[in-house]
């Protein structure tokens, strides 16, 4: 059994960019050999879709379907179907950070995933040419100082998510994001981050947007050391690696070869939380696999 809990997944009905659905996913799951998996569906207040409503779903709705389901991967044992956890990915901008706080706080999520998808009130996939318009150096260093300002309001979220989301979408072909672009906001996000006890996201979603967009090989697309390097000079111990896949095609694409190289690293062990309390098993043998 391969010691991890992806939990960052889409699901349609529930996320509007989404169409796997639960069935799937679990299935998916199973074939992967993962100890569990977590649905983390968009609450995107600040968000509008094409008819003007929200990227954001019914607390209670989401409780009422999926809470009866939930199984703990920490006492999963083999031939018993993976772990299922509940938890949500709020979509931070300054003005929200209310409303994000009460739907944290009265809902019994097994944890909270805080990421920002909007830069200066814009989306970084449909309006490009107004967030790119100087700089990687200035731009990353504007989107990392503003991912430790989420990270800093939202103190109860366990996860900070994709904070290498905005290189997806930069006009750039050498747009992965790199320490050296922004050393100064990367260390005070970190330091944030230490302090609340948050995890840092490795987000393979952005391994497989840079290749399909930008042509980089595998290799290439792996996030930069120094940035991981640097979390953990800082004190940063909890990592999680998850898929934020939102279509079967996705959901564990590359995450193997991710891991491998995350291993070279000397990060070999990866977090999951159950009602809020972090968990994590130490690597065993060399896939992390019971043997």
């Amino acid at each position: 059994m391969i010691h991890l809990v992806d939990a960052h997944n889409h699901l349609g009905d529930w996320s509007p960019d989404a169409s796997q659905s639960y069935e799937t996913l679990m299935a998916r799951a199973r074939e992967r050999g993962i100890l569990g998996v977590g649905i983390s569906d968009h609450y995107d207040p600040d968000c509008e879709m094409a008819d003007g409503s929200a990227w954001t779903f019914d607390p209670k709705a989401y409780m009422d379907t999926f809470y009866p389901r939930r199984r703990m991967p920490s006492g999963r044992k083999e031939g018993d179907p993976p772990g299922f956890l509940l938890g949500i990915e709020l979509g931070w901008m300054p003005e929200t950070g209310t409303v994000l706080h009460e739907v944290v706080r009265d809902h019994p999520f097994d944890f909270s995933i805080v990421s920002i998808h909007y830069f200066k009130n814009l989306d970084p996939f449909t309006h490009a040419d107004e967030i790119y318009t100087s700089s990687l150096h200035k731009v990353y260093t504007g989107v990392i100082q503003a991912i430790a300002d989420s990270a800093e309001d939202m103190a109860e979220a366990n996860i900070v998510g994709h904070f290498d989301f905005f290189s997806r979408y930069a006009p750039e072909r050498d747009s992965k994001m790199h320490y050296s672009h922004a050393p100064e906001a990367f260390d005070r996000l970190f330091r944030i981050m230490v302090k609340n006890g948050q995890a840092l996201e490795i987000n393979v979603g952005t391994v497989n947007s840079l290749m399909k967009r930008k042509g980089y090989s595998l290799k290439e697309a792996m996030p930069d050391a120094a940035i991981l390097n640097r979390f953990r000079e800082l004190g940063g111990r909890s990592f999680t690696i998850c898929s934020d896949a939102h279509h079967e095609d996705q959901n564990g694409l590359h995450m193997k070869e991710t891991m491998d190289y995350l291993k070279i690293l000397g990060i070999d062990s990866f977090v999951w939380f159950e009602a809020g309390e972090e968990k994590k098993i130490e690597k065993r043998g060399p896939a992390f696999r019971d043997e």
